[in-house]
């Protein structure tokens, strides 16, 4: 049976018992997924590629297409993934408790709402007790260190709408705008109202989402839609793009989050690179609640254990037919050049596959990781030269970058897997290499009926080598076929001990009187078919 939608096909709140009663009375947060525990949230984040390894015979074109899977479908969480998943699950249960429905604080935040909207003022209310449960967090770290990523693996753990008919709401659980790029704060409020006209198929971006409305509208209608939709976290991403001077001053950006977050009571997660990360310790420094879950910074990984059982994870899956095993000079290598920023580890491992590929060498060296990189990455051997120096200014200047398009690069590289060559079969063995053979084969006591097969085996597999060689994988194929077990022999039972047979044996039942008898003995048993009654049929 299919689950019951509200208009517009957002499916319909099922509560479960949260287990703590201060979540308990809650709709907002009995709808939610339960709190899981650490496997089963590393079990719902991790992404793992389809692979078989029988695709490594596919022709090259075909590999390369199976090889792109890694850039969308690997992710392995780490402490730091499962450290952040366990502070967004608390900031989405925190931040409803102050916007009960069931206790009508939900109502309250509304109605003020509405008067912030008539009076364009973030500060304005109608009752003044209504208190905030929201707390806020900033992540930070360098580009490619997969903050975003790993942002998307864990809001897909949860609904991201759902309808309570009791209460006639739309629940948004999460909400994730992008900074535009040059973005100020009206910027930012029109992407907002995109965003949830795109996941809840209204029209704000029409009824609240025009510009001349002013700063101050666009501000107070996008609170108010936040709390009308119990909006359970929002998630800014690349604040590193606000424009001081557009937004009118970092004072005037610094009021508006603090009010989102301590008045309006929505949670907010600001995510940036380190350049931003400046500019927010400058303006929250006197905000009481704006850092209430702290700041997350992420660099590149290091080289430690966690990064060497991420890497074999990784490596496992190569489309090639020579493929290497992970060793000590291959994950060194892949560390020196990608310094840990695991957006150009997963490309360039990617990219080296298909370089294997078009060269025909089918396995991946250090020498060829680096041709590789010096090749495909370019735009980031600044910032990368930068985190090998460890200078903090150096990292900072280069903090920006943007990462490779790999998917450019990817289309050139699987053009040029067009133009190789189809491996021509290996011509038959001559018939005097075989009579050879098979004559060194029988010389060794081999009977000729297993020596001929082996024979053929033997020279359709390595048609190339010399017979020596060949001699020799025979002796290796008779001491493996030697190790295997041997199913185990049956013991003979001597005639006088038959009679310690089970009833049942025939062997019992001849032991067990006068050899006259043997005929009747069995018969009583039930083990002579007496043909007389089949005759009496037929007749």
């Amino acid at each position: 049976m299919s689950e019951p939608t509200s208009v517009g096909g957002i499916p319909e709140a099922k509560y479960q018992d949260p287990l703590l009663p201060e979540y308990r009375s809650n709709p907002l947060i009995c709808a939610l997924p339960p709190i899981y525990d650490l496997q089963e949230v590393v079990g719902k984040l991790q992404l793992k590629p389809s692979f078989d390894p029988q695709e490594v015979f596919l022709n090259g074109r075909l590999r390369g297409h199976a090889i792109a899977r890694l850039l969308h479908s690997f992710f392995q969480p780490l402490n730091h993934h499962l450290e952040l998943e366990g502070k967004i699950s608390l900031m989405i249960r925190q931040g409803y408790i102050g916007r009960n429905p069931a206790s009508g604080a939900w109502y309250s935040h509304l109605q003020n709402g509405f008067r912030r909207v008539e009076e364009e003022d973030l500060e304005a209310r109608v009752y003044e007790n209504v208190a905030s449960t929201a707390s806020s967090l900033s992540l930070f770290g360098c580009s490619g260190c997969g903050k975003t990523r790993t942002l998307e693996r864990i809001l897909s753990m949860y609904p991201q709408a759902l309808f309570h008919p009791e209460y006639n709401i739309t629940q948004l659980t999460y909400l994730k705008v992008d900074c535009p790029i040059d973005g100020d704060l009206d910027e930012l409020c029109l992407s907002f109202f995109n965003q949830v006209d795109r996941v809840l198929g209204t029209q704000y971006s029409r009824s609240h989402g025009r510009k001349k409305l002013g700063t101050k509208r666009l501000l107070a209608s996008m609170c108010q839609i936040a709390n009308l939709h119990a909006l359970g976290v929002l998630i800014i991403d690349e604040v590193q793009n606000l424009n001081e001077a557009r937004s009118g001053g970092a004072e005037k950006m610094h009021n508006f989050f603090v009010s989102l977050v301590n008045t309006i009571g929505v949670p907010i997660i600001q995510v940036g690179t380190h350049r931003a990360s400046k500019f927010f310790q400058r303006t929250f420094r006197a905000a009481r609640r704006i850092s209430g879950l702290g700041s997350i910074r992420w660099d590149r990984l290091p080289q430690d254990q966690l990064w060497q059982r991420m890497l074999k994870r990784l490596w496992k899956y190569q489309w090639l037919k020579n493929a290497a095993p992970l060793d000590d000079e291959l994950e060194g290598t892949m560390y020196e050049l990608t310094q840990g920023v695991m957006d150009i580890v997963v490309k360039l491992f990617v990219l080296a596959q298909i370089r294997a590929i078009v060269t025909g060498v089918e396995s991946i060296k250090p020498q060829l990781l680096r041709k590789v990189y010096e090749d495909e990455f370019k735009p980031v051997h600044p910032m990368l030269a930068a985190l090998r120096s460890n200078r903090a200014e150096l990292i900072a200047r280069y903090d920006d970058l943007l990462m490779p398009e790999i998917e450019g690069r990817l289309i050139s590289l699987t053009q040029a897997l067009e133009n190789i060559p189809e491996p021509k079969p290996a011509p038959p063995p001559s018939d005097d290499k075989t009579k050879r053979l098979l004559a060194l084969l029988e010389a060794m006591d081999i009977p000729r009926d297993i020596a001929m097969p082996m024979a053929d085996d033997l020279l359709r597999e390595h048609p190339d080598i010399p017979l020596a060689a060949l001699v020799h994988k025979a002796t290796l194929y008779l001491a493996l076929d030697e190790d295997k077990p041997k199913p185990p022999k049956t013991s003979k039972v001597k005639l006088a001990e038959w009679g310690k047979l089970p009833p049942g044996d025939l062997r019992n039942i001849y032991a067990s009187g006068p050899e006259d008898e043997v005929y009747e003995r069995i018969k009583q048993a039930g083990l002579v078919f007496d043909l007389s009654t089949l005759l009496d049929k037929a007749g």
